[in-house]
């Protein structure tokens, strides 16, 4: 799910809330909810996804910088 996608559900959704009557059943108003968290949901899945991968490429990068400088040092 792109940020843009998520960005345009939410509106969509805070409009569809917005525009609720007074007298909306409790089954329009349980899917609305359903719908904000799912959409919440799949956004903090994809928020930790990407913090891990980012995680990963900074830990890698910092073991081969920190194995060359004590290569260096090495030959010092």
């Amino acid at each position: 799910m792109a940020v843009t996608d998520a960005e345009a559900e939410a509106e969509r959704l805070a409009g569809t809330a917005a525009q609720l009557p007074a007298s909306a059943g409790k089954e329009e108003i349980a899917k609305l909810l359903k719908d904000g968290s799912d959409l919440c949901r799949e956004l903090n899945t994809r928020w930790l996804e990407i913090s891990q991968r980012v995680f990963a490429v900074q830990s890698r990068l910092q073991q081969q910088l920190a194995e060359a400088g004590a290569r260096l040092q090495a030959t010092k």
